[in-house]
């Protein structure tokens, strides 16, 4: 996916015009440190040293030395690190400008949205970001709502959808529906005797008052929780509606207890460029289906 904010070549598997042994050199270059280095790339320490050893014999020349405590840059490697990093820098950037005057979406679209309301979305977005772009590879991370938001300024996703008031200037927020909490139970003529809830929601002092005499249930996990509910009668959950509508079986026995609204989120600056746009107004249309 091109991106505008913080370009991340790491969206992309073909595109980085170094060999990976320079590109596994300035990883421990950067680190000076042979397990962070491997960490960070996702490859045995093993493998990076043979990388390492491949790069030296083909320079004539020894890259680094071993210090007490991790490693040095040698002369040679400190000209060559200069070198090739600048080297990468600018294909980097120059990559980037072509993809932002570019109106076709390309690499992958990352997407990050709350589980609870999620499944309600996602079938439409990702058949109409297929039908429209086959091209594109899609990722989904089920995060909380705080969770999408910082990674949505970090970066590290591409677009959100939330259940929070976002007062953030560099967040683009457009309400695409409401959800609201309430309790459901599946038999409301009988009397609960447990209180199966999220410990992650709203309202969860006030409700663990009103609700003192049942024995509580924590649940993270809010299917899980209405699947328990749908389980055993003698259990009141508290749910959002876009879960509980799915089960039949659970009926409201309240009123609505907070009402929220559900957004699209993404970085003022992914819309900088014309393909992220085209990607951003899919999206939109899905969720307002």
């Amino acid at each position: 996916m091109n991106m505008s904010k913080a370009h991340r070549f790491d969206k992309y598997k073909y595109m980085d015009v170094m060999q990976k042994e320079v590109v596994y050199f300035l990883a421990t270059a950067e680190f000076l440190n042979i397990s962070k280095a491997a960490e960070t790339l996702g490859i045995q320490q093993s493998g990076l040293s043979r990388a390492v050893h491949r790069l030296e014999q083909d320079l004539g020349q020894k890259l680094f030395q071993r210090k007490s405590v991790g490693l040095a840059l040698t002369a040679f490697g400190e000209r060559f690190y200069k070198a090739v990093k600048d080297t990468k820098q600018s294909w980097e950037e120059n990559f980037k400008l072509l993809l932002n005057v570019s109106d076709v979406p390309t690499g992958i679209v990352k997407i990050g949205l709350h589980p609870s309301f999620g499944q309600t979305y996602l079938p439409a977005i990702i058949q109409d970001i297929c039908s429209q772009y086959p091209q594109l590879e899609i990722e989904v991370n089920p995060l909380s709502s705080f969770q999408t938001t910082r990674k949505t300024l970090e970066d590290e996703i591409d677009f959100g959808l939330v259940i929070s008031d976002i007062k953030n200037p560099e967040i683009i927020q457009k309400d695409i529906g409401i959800d609201f909490l309430a309790t459901y139970q599946r038999d409301s003529g009988k009397i609960p005797t447990h209180f199966f809830i999220n410990p992650d929601s709203q309202m969860l002092g006030h409700l663990l008052k009103k609700h003192s005499v049942l024995k509580k249930v924590f649940i993270k996990d809010y299917e899980l929780l209405a699947q328990g509910a749908v389980n055993a009668s003698f259990a009141l959950a508290l749910l959002p509606h876009s879960v509980a509508q799915k089960y039949s079986a659970l009926r409201q026995v309240s009123g609505k207890l907070v009402s929220a609204k559900i957004s699209l989120i993404c970085h003022k600056n992914k819309l900088l460029s014309k393909a992220n746009k085209k990607i951003y107004d899919i999206i939109l249309s899905a969720c307002k289906k």
